[in-house]
């Protein structure tokens, strides 16, 4: 989307959560949404610590538990809801349309997480940014944006600097 990808080096899980809590914020000020922000990774490779250390960057204070069995988890904080979904699990597209897809996809201020994004061609291809991440051989996480629509472009820009200052 004319915005390279962005890839930072997190020596350790402070620096991933950190990163995370700047970006959720860096969006929120950009005033980014709706946003759909697709999470890929090997089974603990960090998403569902990525999306706690956003919300906790936008003021959630509440219980953040891991969506694996319910699917997806939602919360309101900082003016806008965010949806937590986790497809590890997802038995078939139209399992993710009897939860409110197109709700959420219509509401303007709202950010959808998505775990496992690749389980759901239809939500895989809406995702504004996708965040991989590896684990490399020296430890850490490796965490690479990429933009996948032209708001995505817009989000990757502002949170470039965020980013970059903490990796």
């Amino acid at each position: 989307m004319g915005e390279p990808a962005l890839t930072a080096e997190l020596e350790s899980e402070a620096k991933l959560t950190a990163v995370a809590a700047s970006f959720a914020r860096e969006l929120q000020a950009a005033r980014a949404w709706p946003l759909v922000i697709g999470l890929r990774g090997d089974l603990g490779s960090g998403k569902t610590t990525w999306v706690r250390a956003m919300l906790r960057g936008l003021g959630y204070e509440g219980r953040v538990p891991s969506p694996t069995y319910t699917l997806l988890e939602q919360y309101a904080c900082g003016g806008l809801s965010l949806v937590h979904l986790d497809l590890y699990r997802l038995r078939g597209s139209e399992e993710l349309e009897n939860l409110g897809l197109r709700d959420w996809l219509a509401e303007p201020k709202r950010w959808i997480a998505v775990e496992w994004p690749e389980r759901a061609p239809v939500l895989a291809a809406r995702c504004d940014l996708t965040l991989a991440l590896d684990i490399p051989s020296s430890g850490g996480r490796l965490v690479t944006l990429t933009a996948g629509t032209p708001r995505g472009g817009e989000a990757l820009r502002s949170v470039r600097s965020a980013v970059v200052q903490h990796s």
